[in-house]
C-alpha cells in the first residue's frame, strides 16, 4: 500500500467531521485556503466518507481560516465539531472532547516562525500600586529588640561568612542541635533542643537564614510582620499563627526560633499514600482543614495582609488525631496597601489574576485555597505547572475563558494569549522542551472529584467559588466560612485519626509514636545523655524521614527552586537515601546504596551540617557522612 492510499485509509477511519477537521486544519496551517472549497466539494462527493457511518448529518462543517494559533486541535476520532462553540461574549470555547483525568489538555508541536513574537518572550515582573512615602514619613513607627550575641575573642569579621552547623552543637549557647528539618529557598531549619526551655517548648524549630543581604532582610520582614500582628490581633486570633520565641543575630547570621510543628501536609499525604495507609485526607478532615485556613485568613485579610505562598508545605499539622493545623511562612507576604510584585505564588497555587499581570488583593489566597483543598483530597496537584502557559491551559479547561477585562486589563496577558477582542484565547509555550499550542479539553470540578469517588455536590460548589477565574466573584475568607459545605458537620470537629497494628504496621506505628501531646513530654536530656539522645529512635519532629521528603519533592518535579538548590537535590539525594536508617521503616522502596564521600557544605548550598568528631551516628548518616 502507497502513503498516500495509507493516509486515506486513516483518514476514513475516522469520524467524517473529525476527518474534515483534521485535513482544514493543516491546510489552515499553511495557508492553503484557496483550496479548501474545493476540498469541502470533495468530502461531500466522496462515496466512501459519505457511506461511512451513514453520512454526514448535516453537512460538513464550513471551512474557514485558521488563525495563526488555532485554539482546537482535531485529531481524536471522537473531535468536535470545527465550528466551536461560543461563550455569552462569542468567544470559541475549548474543545468539548472528553478528557481523561490527569491530561487537562493536549499539546501540538508548532514552529516559532508561525508564532506571534511576543509569545515567544519571557515577560518581566510587573508592580501593582505605588508607595506613599509622604504618608510613610509621617506614619508610627513600630519597634522590637533583638538580641545579638558576639564572642568576645574574635575580631573582625567571621572567617567563613556561611554559619556551619554540627550534630550535638549548642547554638549561642542555649540551642542544641538534634536533627535536620530541611532547606527552603531562604533559610535551612534544624530541630532543637532550647536548654532554657520548658515545657512545650522545649523542642523548638530554628531557621537559620542563608547569608546574603537580600534573603537576611526577607527573613527579618517575616519577624516584622509576625510582631506587628501580634500587637493587633486578640489572643484568639494569635493562636493561628505561628508562635515566635525568639529571634538573634550570631556569627553574622540571623537565626528564627519557632514553637516546633509537625509535618506539612504535603509530606503527610504523601507518607501515607506510600505507605499504604488509611486515607487522611477525607472530604471530613478536608472540611477541617478549610475550615482553619479560612480562620487564619480572615485574621490575616482583616488586618490588610495577603499571604501570597499558601500551599499545602506552607500548612503544618499541630495534631495528626484530631486534624489541627497551623498556616507559616509569611516571608512573601504583602500588606495590601503597599507596592506588589506579581512574581508571587508557587506557579501550581498561582491565581490567574496574577499570571495575567492584574493588580491584586486578598482573593488570590482563596484561589490558592481551593487548589490546596482538592490536592489534599485527590493526591495530586489540580491545575498543570509545567510551564505558564500549561498552567493557563489548565484554567480554561477546568474553569472556563478568562473574562475579557481580564485580557484587556492584564500586563502580562498578551505574552500568553491573544488578547485581539473576539479571538480565541491562545496558548503558545514549552511543553517537554518543546514549542507547543495548549490545547484545553472541557473538564469541571465535579467531574475530577467523581473520578475520585466523590459526588459531593456541595463541595464541588465550594470550590467552584473559590476557584473563580474573576476575583471580583470569588467570595472572601468570611464568606467562605458561611458555605453550606462548611456548615455539614456542625460542631467544627471530625473523626478522630486512628491506626491499628493490624491495618498499618510499622510505618503506621511509626507515624502514630511521632505525635504524642507536646505538653505531657519531658526533656529527654533531663534523664539521659545528650549523647544517648540523639543516637536514639525517640526524637520528637516530624514523622516522615528526611530522605522520603526530598524523594517527595523529587518526584513532584515542582521547578520552583533555584537552579543550585535542584542540583543539590538531585546530586544528594541517592547519599542521603543510602543512609537513612530510616527509609527501611516508612518506604516500599529500596534506596540504593552508594558509596563515596562528597562535599557536605556544598551539598547544602553553603551551610555545613557535619558529623561530630565523637564519631558517626542517624544524623551523620543521613548527610552521607562516613
Amino acid at each position: 500500500m502507497s502513503s498516500e492510499q495509507a493516509v486515506l485509509e486513516a483518514l476514513r477511519s475516522l469520524e467524517p467531521s473529525a476527518a474534515v477537521k483534521v485535513i482544514g486544519v493543516w491546510l489552515g496551517d499553511h495557508s492553503l485556503h484557496a483550496v479548501q472549497e474545493t476540498f469541502q466539494e470533495a468530502v461531500l462527493n466522496d462515496p466512501a466518507l459519505c457511506a461511512h457511518q451513514g453520512g454526514m448529518t448535516g453537512g460538513a462543517p464550513q471551512l474557514k481560516p485558521q488563525s495563526s494559533v488555532p485554539l482546537i486541535k482535531a485529531q481524536a476520532p471522537n473531535a468536535a465539531p470545527l465550528t466551536a462553540p461560543t461563550d455569552p461574549q462569542g468567544h470559541p470555547l475549548p474543545s468539548s472532547n472528553p478528557a481523561r483525568m490527569g491530561k487537562l489538555y493536549d499539546a501540538e508541536p508548532v514552529s516559532s516562525s508561525r508564532v506571534p513574537g511576543e509569545l515567544l518572550m519571557k515577560p518581566e515582573p510587573v508592580f501593582h500600586g505605588e508607595r506613599d512615602n509622604q504618608q510613610r514619613e509621617m506614619a508610627p513607627v513600630y519597634q522590637f529588640p533583638m538580641h545579638v550575641i558576639y564572642d568576645p575573642l574574635t575580631s573582625g569579621l567571621e572567617s567563613d561568612s556561611h554559619f556551619h552547623v554540627e550534630e550535638k552543637q549548642i547554638i549561642a549557647g542555649r540551642y542544641l542541635v538534634i536533627q535536620y528539618l530541611g532547606s527552603g529557598t531562604f533559610c535551612h531549619t534544624v530541630q532543637c533542643e532550647d536548654l532554657q526551655g520548658e515545657g512545650a517548648h522545649r523542642f523548638v524549630c530554628v531557621k537559620i537564614s542563608k547569608n546574603t543581604k537580600d534573603i537576611l532582610d526577607q527573613n527579618l520582614w517575616e519577624v516584622k510582620l509576625l510582631k506587628l500582628l501580634a500587637q493587633k490581633m486578640d489572643k484568639e486570633e494569635q493562636k493561628c499563627l505561628p508562635l515566635l520565641l525568639n529571634c538573634f543575630y550570631y556569627r553574622e547570621t540571623l537565626f528564627i526560633v519557632y514553637e516546633l510543628l509537625r509535618d506539612n501536609l504535603y509530606h503527610i499525604y504523601k507518607y501515607i499514600d506510600e505507605c499504604r495507609l488509611p486515607k487522611y485526607f477525607t472530604v471530613e478532615r478536608v472540611q477541617e482543614v478549610a475550615r482553619q485556613c479560612l480562620s487564619t485568613l480572615v485574621s490575616l485579610h482583616k488586618n490588610e495582609v495577603i499571604h501570597c505562598d499558601l500551599k499545602p508545605e506552607n500548612i503544618l499539622i499541630e495534631s495528626l488525631t484530631t486534624c489541627k493545623i497551623k498556616v507559616i511562612d509569611y516571608g512573601n507576604a504583602y500588606l495590601h496597601h503597599d507596592q506588589r510584585c506579581s512574581y508571587v505564588q508557587s506557579r501550581a497555587y498561582r491565581a490567574p489574576e496574577v499570571v495575567l499581570g492584574l493588580a491584586y488583593d486578598t482573593k488570590v489566597d482563596m484561589w490558592s485555597l481551593g487548589c490546596i483543598l482538592m490536592e489534599l483530597f485527590t493526591g495530586k496537584l489540580l491545575f498543570d505547572n509545567k510551564s505558564v502557559q500549561s498552567l493557563l491551559a489548565s484554567h480554561i479547561a477546568l474553569r472556563g475563558l478568562f473574562p475579557d477585562h481580564m485580557l484587556r486589563d492584564g500586563q502580562l496577558a498578551h505574552y500568553y494569549l491573544d488578547t485581539t477582542p473576539g479571538a480565541p484565547q491562545c496558548l503558545v509555550g514549552k511543553h517537554d522542551g518543546k514549542l507547543c499550542r495548549m490545547h484545553p479539553h472541557v473538564s469541571s470540578i465535579a467531574n475530577v472529584l467523581a473520578h475520585y469517588g466523590c459526588n459531593d455536590a456541595a463541595f464541588a460548589d465550594f470550590i467552584n467559588e473559590l476557584l473563580q477565574n474573576d476575583p471580583v466573584r470569588r467570595p472572601s475568607a468570611e464568606q467562605a466560612l458561611n458555605h453550606e459545605w462548611l456548615q455539614q458537620s456542625g460542631n467544627g470537629t471530625c473523626t478522630k485519626y486512628c491506626l491499628s497494628s493490624k491495618d498499618c504496621g510499622e510505618a503506621g506505628q511509626r507515624l502514630q509514636s511521632k505525635y504524642p501531646s507536646m505538653n505531657d513530654l519531658d526533656s529527654p536530656s533531663s534523664i539521659q545523655s545528650t549523647t544517648d539522645y540523639v543516637d536514639s529512635d525517640e526524637l520528637i519532629g516530624p514523622a516522615t524521614p528526611q530522605s522520603f521528603r526530598e524523594q517527595c519533592y523529587l518526584d513532584r518535579e515542582r521547578g520552583e527552586k533555584k537552579k543550585v538548590d535542584k542540583k543539590w537535590s538531585r546530586k544528594s539525594i541517592g547519599q542521603r537515601l543510602s543512609g537513612s536508617s530510616l527509609s527501611a521503616a516508612v518506604s516500599h522502596r529500596t534506596a540504593p546504596q552508594l558509596s563515596g564521600s562528597r562535599d557536605v557544605a556544598n551539598s547544602l548550598d553553603h551551610m555545613a551540617v557535619s558529623p561530630a568528631k565523637s564519631g558517626g551516628n542517624k544524623f551523620t548518616n543521613f548527610l552521607g557522612g562516613a
